[in-house]
């Protein structure tokens, strides 16, 4: 009796610790199955921090792609703006050039100075010291400036030189035709007489005139004041009765070089 009894008492511990056993498996398969759950959890945590963090970035990305597009056009736009200021400021330069050009050979035509022109005799050729405008055959010698004068069409009033021969260092000049519509202007700087008792054909005008007339050259073009180009016969001066080789003698013609 006293021998079933240890062996019952030894049953039952053995049971208990079976079941003993079995509780702490179960223990630890319920702690190993919660950790996994928590390592899951923080795996799909940390997917799910990843995803979000990914798709911050592709927005920002996409933010920095549309900021760049948007300057791009900005620059785009400004250099266009850039290209039609400089285009229109390069235009407006231009045309205050053209139009400051255009004034200034107006104004150089406007300004052009008239200066005297020595004329004593009409179709004359013998008398020294004389400024003489042809319309008929020019008679003038050897020592003098022979200068042939055409109309320049459409410039109403205004002669072309066609011919020029000059006389004065060498007396070898050779006279003129006169152009149609024309004439020939001539002139001589005369001799001095007074030694011998003669008269003095020179004189300061006459001498200006052909100094000026000796800088001419074909295809200037001159307009004139003062010349009878209708009845060449009318003389311009202020001092009539005097002679024209007299110091006090005042020619009252002018010309201008306008080209």
């Amino acid at each position: 009796m006293k021998k079933l009894t240890v062996l019952l008492l030894a049953l039952a511990m053995l049971c208990t610790c079976f079941v003993l056993a079995a509780c702490g498996d179960d223990s630890e398969t319920s702690s190993a199955d919660s950790s996994a759950a928590s390592s899951a959890t923080e795996e799909s945590s940390a997917a799910s921090s990843a995803a979000s963090s990914a798709a911050s970035s592709a927005a920002s990305s996409s933010a920095a792609s549309s900021e760049a597009s948007s300057a791009a056009s900005s620059a785009a736009a400004s250099s266009d703006a850039s290209s039609e200021a400089s285009s229109a400021a390069s235009s407006e330069a231009s045309a205050a050039t053209s139009s400051d050009a255009s004034s200034a050979t107006s104004s150089d035509t406007t300004a052009a100075t008239a200066k005297p022109l020595w004329l004593t005799h009409y179709n004359n050729g013998t008398v020294e010291g004389s400024g003489v405008v042809y319309n008929e055959t020019d008679t003038a010698g050897g020592w003098w400036i022979h200068v042939a004068f055409k109309p320049v069409d459409g410039e109403d009033g205004v002669y072309e030189i066609a011919e020029i021969t000059n006389g004065i260092a060498d007396g070898k000049a050779a006279a003129v035709a006169v152009p149609e519509g024309g004439f020939v202007y001539a002139l001589n700087t005369g001799n001095d007489y007074s030694a011998s008792g003669g008269e003095n054909f020179t004189s300061t005008n006459c001498n200006n005139m052909v100094a000026d007339a000796q800088t001419w050259k074909v295809g200037d073009k001159f307009t004139f004041t003062g010349i009878d180009l209708e009845n060449f016969t009318e003389v311009p001066t202020s001092t009539e009765g005097t002679e024209w080789h007299d110091p006090s003698y005042v020619c009252t013609a002018t010309y201008t070089k306008v080209g």
